[in-house]
């Protein structure tokens, strides 16, 4: 189930919310309406309060989409299409259809997102002082969304990857080591100890202090080094399968069942063969794939009688590739789809079985004999 809906298109861009942006709407509003704004000007009544809350909100979040399109410009002027750009919970990510391929694009993309939230903060800071007098409801918004912005800069420079200034800190990385994966390494190794740094600050405040605030630094540290960890694992993936092929990673030498095998027959395969699975084949006619979690929904005193056809996963629902499929796409959709093992077929013939196991021993070896 998508947890994102589209709300518009912007110069052939689509923008998405995530759901979890309506909780966010929610808090900054009602912390707005309800302690900002009555602390800095005093005496209106609460829909005045409410409706500059979520106005001020409003802003905020199209700073944000600001932000993300200061990224996606300067991508698509560098060659690197923008499949869409999504607002969440901690702000928006606009996404790249494919990583920069050198580290001055990196550096010119990512850099370009903190400088426009510093030129709308600057701007919306300069509108404050120098034209609007303080003390009123509009002069107060214009100066929590300089702040906000001024903020939103800072912390996005905090060199902890995937956070902008992690990007940099890659980008300048990879400029003098001449090795995206290594630098990317090492920019994720960074990110991991800031993160951890910022739990540990957290969980100081949460337990000595009593401050509730550690509780954001403990989720926004776990945050930050999930993302930066699953980026690495992204990209090790990419690098990996780079331009490889099914063909080339599938088990081409076949273990099959019959669809008319019992299951003890297929008991004795798995504790001979010691695959996960089997490619359930009759004659020239392939039928489905077979695995012990399929065996498992039958009782074990049934299984004498029980056939392999009645257990299998059909031939129509299981995933099925051809040899050419472009491998790194197939080990992310078999990762996002939590599939162990798939049928590679040519024509209508069975060819080969791949196996996600395989996929990541092959990722692990890779990785060992071809690090610097």
């Amino acid at each position: 189930m998508n947890s994102s809906f589209r709300i518009m298109q912007i110069k052939g861009i689509p923008v998405e919310i995530n759901v979890s942006w309506l909780l966010i709407f929610f808090l900054f509003s009602f912390t707005l309406a309800q302690s900002y704004f009555p602390s800095a000007v005093e005496g209106l009544s609460s829909s005045s309060y409410w409706a500059a809350g979520i106005i001020t909100t409003l802003v905020l979040f199209a700073s944000v989409l600001t932000h993300e399109f200061g990224h996606s410009m300067v991508a698509i002027k560098e060659g690197i299409p923008i499949k869409k750009i999504t607002l969440f919970i901690f702000g928006g990510v606009a996404q790249m259809e494919s990583e920069p391929t050198n580290p001055a694009t990196e550096f010119k993309v990512t850099a370009a997102g903190p400088l426009t939230s510093l030129f709308i903060a600057l701007v919306f800071g300069a509108f404050y002082y120098l034209i609007l007098s303080p003390g009123n409801i509009y002069s107060e918004a214009i100066f929590f969304v300089a702040q906000l912005n001024l903020i939103m800069a800072v912390f996005n420079l905090v060199p902890a990857f995937p956070l902008d200034g992690g990007r940099i800190f890659r980008s300048i990385v990879w400029y003098f080591n001449k090795n995206m994966l290594k630098a990317t390494r090492i920019s994720v190794g960074l990110g991991s100890v800031l993160s951890y740094l910022a739990m540990a600050i957290g969980f100081l405040q949460v337990f000595f202090q009593g401050n509730l605030f550690g509780l954001w630094l403990i989720f926004l540290g776990w945050m930050i080094n999930q993302a930066g960890q699953s980026s690495y694992s992204q990209l090790v993936f990419k690098e990996t399968f780079s331009g490889m092929k099914v063909s080339e990673l599938m088990s081409t030498n076949l273990q099959t069942v019959s669809p008319d095998d019992t299951l003890e027959e297929l008991a004795e395969c798995f504790l001979h063969y010691k695959f996960g699975a089997f490619p359930v084949v009759y004659g020239s006619t392939t039928h489905g794939l077979v695995t012990l979690q399929n065996m498992k929904e039958i009782p074990r005193e049934q299984w004498a009688e029980t056939k392999v056809s009645r257990v299998l996963t059909p031939l129509k629902d299981a995933m099925i590739l051809t040899p050419d499929t472009d491998a790194a796409e197939v080990m992310m959709k078999m990762a996002a789809q939590n599939t162990g093992r798939v049928l590679v077929m040519n024509n209508g013939e069975l060819v080969g079985l791949l196996s996600r196991t395989d996929m990541m021993r092959f990722m692990q070896m890779h990785m060992v004999l071809g690090s610097d």
